[in-house]
């Protein structure tokens, strides 16, 4: 692995579903609070990194194993976010992914979020397709999250709330797990699966406070990396690709 150490994170160009990669984070913290993980979503991208396993029963092992690993770097109470999709025909291992790393009272699915993209893909069989998952799991009981500031948009509601007994606690608009308020539209794509950074930053305001350390094992174009820099959070992110990570590490240390 090599190590690049930043006044406010560490970027690592490495494999982060090693033994080796978890001991470093073990090593660098106390335990964090909050892991997000865009992973390959598996022969979809016609990138060599996306090609992990034809056979989606295999390719959903493949992402229990790891989840199953880092899920020891989480704090009790720790939040675990993964990115997916819905796959295609024969070939689903979000989903049988989804079924499979469940443990009650141990590792809960608390919500599958749905981000709602602006563009659509056009099908002339079925309805357009405008959607990405992401899944937040819980370390321990989903009724127990290490930190869960309650997250609110933009948007003002306008009124105290329907029933006068029981008045809204903010003017704004509670976030719910469809997001609506986030466009994927973006120029300057530095890696074909990057997120639009507010994306990232939302999970990031809910499940930490500043200071408090974020881990990526897929880092692709460091978005997480900058997402922790703006929200005053520290970071550790992996990246196996050696063009990616030093193209990340290289916009780090130009940026403020």
């Amino acid at each position: 692995m090599k190590i690049e150490r930043f006044d406010d994170g560490i970027a690592v160009c490495g494999d982060a579903t090693t033994d080796e990669a978890m001991k470093l984070v073990i090593e660098e913290t106390n335990g964090v609070p909050l892991i997000i993980a865009d992973p390959p979503y598996g022969n979809i991208v016609d990138e060599k990194w996306d090609r992990i396993a034809e056979d989606d029963s295999v390719f959903a092992q493949w992402m229990v194993s790891w989840t199953q690993k880092w899920t020891a770097a989480l704090v009790p109470g720790g939040a675990f976010y993964i990115w997916g999709g819905i796959g295609i025909v024969g070939f689903r291992p979000f989903f049988k992914f989804l079924t499979a790393i469940e443990k009650p009272g141990e590792f809960e699915l608390s919500t599958l979020i749905t981000w709602s993209k602006k563009r659509a893909y056009g099908i002339k069989w079925g309805y357009l397709f405008t959607r990405e998952e992401l899944a937040y799991f819980v370390k321990g009981n989903i009724k127990k999250p290490h930190t869960f500031n309650i997250p609110l948009l933009e948007a003002k509601r306008g009124y105290a709330g329907y029933d006068p007994r029981y008045p809204a606690k903010s003017e704004h608009y509670r976030r719910t797990n469809v997001w609506t308020d986030v466009t994927e539209i973006m120029q300057g794509k530095l890696h074909p699966t990057q997120k639009k950074q507010r994306v990232i930053e939302i999970p990031i305001e809910v499940h930490t406070k500043p200071g408090d350390t974020v881990v990526d094992p897929f880092a692709g174009a460091g978005t997480t990396a900058f997402a922790c820099r703006k929200l005053g959070r520290r970071f550790i992110v992996f990246e196996r690709d050696e063009v990616y990570f030093d193209d990340l590490v290289n916009r780090l240390r130009q940026s403020p």
